[in-house]
């Protein structure tokens, strides 16, 4: 591969790196490390053995280090060289998958999704450790124009380099009219769970990415299907929502962004201005057997108001909520917990089903009540989620 000019990219922030590439004769490397000469020739291995996959014989470059790993040097350098040189497909080989990563259920749990930029190197450094049942690294609306490309290579290092251990790992891409299938064919080669969908409007564009994911999973080998997120912002949207969710099989859960939703409706960013497009929200995936998230809390400080919309979201039918903050997590965790007396209750109904079941009877009381196979098949999915949560639930099946 032939360089065709100077380029750069990254920055001088802690965690992160900014690489410099020019075209040259031979292969030169100049390094300067926050972590000293120790570290040094580690950088001049990535660099060097990065240089050699892609095929590039002749490149001076400069590398201003400030406490990086391994796999954020290599996406600096690779969006560097990608911006110096006109061959896009070399950047579009398999890498190497350094962690092992399986694929998920479909319906697992997802009480909490927390976005994180996918330009951010300082906080993809720590994404590991913050416990939400889902991260989503972004590439849309946290990452500005310029900085796309290096967002794209910065989350696929993340994706091969890091094991996230239980949390669910997804990528929220750009409209596939504006960037997202190039999003796709980089990201998808460090294989996440799942895709995020930006203001979905239409199956088409679910059945659009459906395709595209085919695709891309035998081209890189992915073992596995990757889910579909559509994420609903606007009224066109919650309309279109019941089709939306079962244009895929893909599709595991809808989510509903209010921030953009509130400026196109010009409402406000209220329980009961919302409540329309929450319903339908919730409604549509519950039709379409998939699960529903709640939009993020947009104050990070609030925890009580946070854990209070929390509470009523599970109220209205949703399995999750959004976060743009850890410590968001663990109020979001707290409010979709089964409480006591929802465990007790539960546990009672499926006992109760289980007793006629046994003695041949064709109607379900429970203390007083007539009970179908709907509120049994609800209770069940109680007795689901407190397992999942390693909630104490005893004998109950």
């Amino acid at each position: 591969m032939e360089l065709k000019r100077e380029a750069s990219c990254g920055s001088d922030e802690r965690s992160d790196a900014w690489v410099s590439v020019r075209p040259a004769d031979a292969i030169s490397v100049h390094i300067a490390s926050k972590t000293g000469p120790m570290y040094e020739d580690r950088i001049r291995e990535v660099v060097e053995g990065t240089l050699r996959t892609l095929g590039v014989t002749g490149a001076e470059v400069e590398v201003r280090e400030q406490g990086a790993y391994d796999h954020v040097i290599r996406a600096r350098l690779l969006c560097a060289l990608k911006r110096a040189s006109e061959n896009g497909e070399a950047f579009r080989r398999p890498a190497p998958i350094r962690v092992a990563r399986e694929g998920t259920p479909k319906g697992r749990l997802r009480r909490s999704r927390l976005y994180v930029p996918g330009n951010n190197a300082r906080v993809l450094a720590f994404v590991d450790v913050f416990g939400p049942d889902c991260v989503i690294l972004d590439l849309e609306d946290s990452v500005p124009p310029a900085e796309k490309d290096a967002a794209q290579f910065l989350v696929r290092e993340v994706l091969s380099a890091m094991d996230f251990g239980d949390t669910e790992v997804w990528v929220r891409i750009n409209p596939l009219t504006r960037g997202g299938r190039e999003d796709l064919e980089v990201v998808l080669l460090g294989r996440p769970h799942g895709i995020c969908l930006p203001k979905a409007e239409s199956p088409v564009e679910v059945a659009e990415l459906a395709g595209i994911l085919y695709e891309l999973e035998g081209r890189y080998g992915i073992p596995w299907l990757v889910w579909i997120m559509p994420i609903i912002e606007s009224p066109k949207g919650v309309l279109a929502a019941p089709e939306i969710a079962k244009a895929s099989e893909r599709v595991a859960c809808l989510a509903f962004g209010a921030e953009d939703y509130t400026a196109e409706v010009g409402c406000e960013r209220s329980w009961e201005a919302l409540l329309w497009a929450r319903s339908g929200i919730a409604a549509a995936a519950a039709a379409a057997g998939v699960q529903a998230s709640d939009t993020v809390f947009p104050d990070a400080e609030d925890e009580e108001g946070l854990y209070e919309e929390a509470k009523r979201a599970k109220a209205l039918g949703f399995d999750g909520k959004g976060a743009i903050h850890p410590l968001q997590i663990e109020p979001i965790h707290r409010a979709f917990a089964p409480t006591p007396d929802e465990l007790s209750w539960a546990k009672g109904v499926v006992a109760a089903a289980e007793e006629a079941e046994r003695k041949g009877l064709g109607v379900v009381s429970y203390e007083g009540r007539m009970v179908d196979r709907p509120v049994v098949l609800r209770a069940k999915r109680i007795l689901e989620m407190a397992r999942a949560m390693r909630m104490e639930v005893g004998d109950a099946a």
